[in-house]
């Protein structure tokens, strides 16, 4: 099932949170932080970041920003955009914490970036962002530093020719309708959404409720990024969700339990290999909020000695494995897991495992489970249902086989989990299989597990309650093991 996302919108400058119309005019009217942490306990869906000035400095302000929030048990996904120029700058916000890189400047001045990002990336983490200025009948032009700067470019030309160098995402803002409460510019969502098979969120004209009602008669809107109905207080996410749920039951995601406490897992030692190309911040505070002692890895030896071993992932398969392969971690990981200690592969974590991928031509993976990973078929006739690729935001798991004795054991089949990914494995085994989630007529293996190996296709540290438990269940796992030497 298809969930639409709702997002908490985060404009920053300098030190605070900011809102104008039409992007000018700013007002200050929060603390980043402060603001970050009602809208996630409130149960939004997403953050989305985006530094207003970065381009004007040439520089990204966000990464302290990021760091701070992510420590403070931050369960769901971020997006994070402005001032991104190059793929060191992806590298470097994606391990301060964020899941999604938000490009729009550097895009418009080097197209090649979007491709290049893509496929050390992945596509399901590079988001073309577009600020979207109306010209004339069923005409937009896309501008950059923040609404200032013209590029001649066709919004819906721009956004097509974006999705063929690789784009997973869109985010699409209506510089015309911001923070204007008038409604979204609903003929400017068409016109892009009508030919793109890529996850659009919308951004931009929100005032009341009716406006969000208004525009998910759209089944291909696949989130909706608020600021101003919540900056100012006219709604709660609570209340939206309730009023959305009532008319579009199963499209939007219901409001989880955000009043998580942590638990004691103090004998509990994790080890996450650092391979350079993931987000490590994460997976290492959602374990950390649980009681667990955790450390990074990127040596043979370190592998070795370790008690349990998580290889989490964001990013294309064949850059994963090259760059396993030249830490020479491939073997390291090979030889832990034939010794029985307790394993955890994260979505390109848990897709390295395979024997082969397809992903940008045919490569070799670990092979420590029999099967492939494959891409979600592609049908443009389907876009008229909302199917995207990627498959981006909340879908459900359930079971394939009974979950007493797995690290599922306490989760609640049916429950809801974040995914973000083109490719999905397809185990040669059904006996591998433990959950499994439908997107729209295909099912795929969502959650496997063989023997002392686990593996997520969605990422559990930013998956709520739900991701907390499973998590839960990794540790109890791993203290259930029998004693192994200590870091």
């Amino acid at each position: 099932m298809k969930r639409t996302r709702i997002i908490a919108r985060l404009d920053v400058k300098g030190p605070n949170v900011v809102k104008g119309i039409q992007l000018e005019g700013l007002r200050v009217v929060g603390n980043p932080n402060q603001l970050a942490r009602k809208y996630y306990q409130d149960g939004a869906d997403e953050l989305l970041y985006i530094d207003i000035v970065a381009s004007l400095y040439n520089r990204n302000n966000l990464t302290h920003i990021i760091e701070e929030t992510t420590k403070h048990g931050f369960f769901v996904p971020i997006t994070v955009g402005g001032g991104i120029r190059s793929l060191e700058d992806i590298k470097t916000i994606l391990r301060s914490g964020a899941d999604k890189a938000a490009i729009n400047t550097a895009a418009v001045k080097n197209p090649d970036l979007l491709r290049e990002a893509s496929r050390i990336f992945g596509s399901s983490t590079i988001v073309l962002s577009i600020e979207a200025k109306k010209t004339g009948p069923g005409k937009w032009e896309a501008y950059t530093d923040n609404g200032r700067e013209k590029t001649g470019l066709d919004v819906v030309t721009w956004a097509q020719h974006a999705v063929r160098l690789g784009v997973g995402e869109i985010l699409l803002t209506s510089v015309d309708r911001d923070g204007t409460k008038l409604g979204f510019d609903l003929e400017l969502v068409k016109a892009v959404t009508d030919v793109v098979l890529v996850p659009v969120v919308i951004s931009g004209g929100a005032g009341t409720l009716s406006h969000l009602e208004e525009c998910l008669q759209d089944k291909k809107i696949d989130g909706i990024a608020l600021g101003t109905l919540l900056h100012y207080n006219q709604t709660t996410i609570p209340q939206l969700k309730a009023f959305l749920i009532n008319r579009f039951d199963g499209r939007i995601n219901p409001q989880d339990e955000r009043n998580y406490t942590v638990s004691n897992f103090l004998n509990a030692n994790v080890s996450i290999v650092d391979y350079g190309l993931c987000n490590l911040r994460s997976v290492r505070n959602a374990f950390e909020w649980l009681g667990a002692t955790v450390r990074f890895v990127s040596t043979h030896e370190e592998i070795k000695e370790a008690d349990s071993l998580v290889l989490p992932g964001v990013g294309a398969f064949q850059e994963g494995m090259r760059n396993l392969k030249e830490r020479g971690l491939d073997v390291a990981i090979k030889e832990y897991v034939k010794g029985g200690k307790p394993f955890l592969g994260i979505c390109l974590g848990m897709q390295l495992l395979m024997d082969r991928s397809y992903e940008f031509g045919e490569h070799a993976g670990l092979g420590l489970i029999e099967g492939e990973v494959i891409r979600f078929k592609e049908d443009p006739a389907l876009v008229v249902e909302g199917y995207s690729i990627p498959h981006v935001g909340w879908n459900s798991i359930e079971p394939d086989r009974d979950w007493k004795g797995t690290i599922l054991e306490d989760v609640t089949p049916g429950s809801g989990a974040y995914f973000v990914h083109s490719y999905c494995v397809r185990p040669k085994s059904d006996q591998y299989v433990l959950a499994k989630t439908r997107y729209f007529d295909q099912e795929f293996c969502s959650v496997l597990k063989k023997e002392n190996i686990y593996g997520c296709q969605f990422h559990p540290e930013k998956s709520g309650q739900t991701g907390l438990g499973i998590l839960k269940g990794f540790l109890q796992f791993v203290t259930s093991t029998p004693s192994l030497p200590r870091f």
